[in-house]
């Protein structure tokens, strides 16, 4: 794979047929040079999706976000446009409208059938279908009575659970590759090294919150029995020498008993 800089080297690349005498095949990849954006407005009813890819420069597809009321779809003011370039750019002009362009977060995908994501149903490559409330073979989701039993994280919730912690880190790599562009090996390597780096930093704070939790509490400053303070220690009479003892100069040491005796 080659990335290039313009479509100019693009073209050049792609005339070239042949590579030291090898004969060479240069197509564009099939992701990396496109990418989707979101944008919604009440005034884009009236527009199809034929009009839109039509109209709008530098999109090559357009599909409308329907939603399920009952047994009837309803058309939505959201659509998701796909662009010709590895970023959706960050407004679009609709007519007189410019409208913002957010990037296109798609679900995970999960097989319905091993209930692991990454693949569908039909590209699944396990013998036989698993239950999504508890993990096991032989029976499906409406007869199952047993405890949930993720078989993603091993928590104690379905494999469809939003809550789930291998569907929130799916989610976080799609966003990340929507936001940054890039391939799926190259969100899941950042967002992995994130998470990590997350895990560890609470880990310690939650530490040191624990270590927070168990010191001992300071003693009230009134209130209930105060404890005593010792006494500080004396210090031990020195002896009186010459050099400590005060006197006067030129006057002679007199001893304690003459002392005595003149007082």
């Amino acid at each position: 794979m080659v990335e290039l800089k313009s479509n100019d080297q693009a073209k050049k690349l792609g005339a070239i047929a042949t590579f030291l005498d090898i004969p060479v095949t240069v197509s564009p990849h099939k992701s990396l040079n496109s990418s989707k954006g979101v944008i919604r407005s009440r005034d884009l009813r009236c527009c199809s999706e034929e009009e839109m890819v039509e109209e709008l420069s530098g999109v090559t597809h357009a599909r409308r976000i329907k939603v399920r009321r009952g047994e009837d779809k309803i058309q939505t003011d959201t659509v998701v446009l796909t662009f010709d370039s590895p970023k959706p750019p960050s407004r679009i002009c609709v007519g007189n409208l410019t409208l913002d362009v957010r990037p296109y977060v798609p679900l995970p995908m999960r097989c319905y059938k091993c209930q692991r994501y990454g693949h569908g149903k039909d590209r699944c490559k396990k013998p036989a279908a698993v239950c999504v409330r508890c993990g096991k073979g032989g029976h499906v989701e409406r007869d199952c009575s047993a405890d949930p039993h993720c078989v993603n994280c091993r928590g104690d919730h379905a494999a469809s659970s939003k809550t789930c912690p291998k569907f929130l880190e799916e989610q976080a790599i799609l966003r990340y590759k929507a936001e940054n562009g890039g391939s799926y090996q190259q969100a899941r390597k950042a967002v992995v090294v994130q998470i990590h780096k997350t895990i560890s930093t609470r880990t310690f704070a939650s530490a040191v919150k624990t270590q927070l939790r168990t010191k001992p509490a300071a003693l009230p400053k009134d209130g209930g029995r105060s404890v005593p303070s010792a006494p500080p220690k004396r210090k031990k009479a020195q002896k009186d020498s010459p050099a400590l003892s005060p006197h006067r100069e030129g006057e002679a040491e007199v001893p304690a008993k003459r002392r005595a005796e003149k007082s």
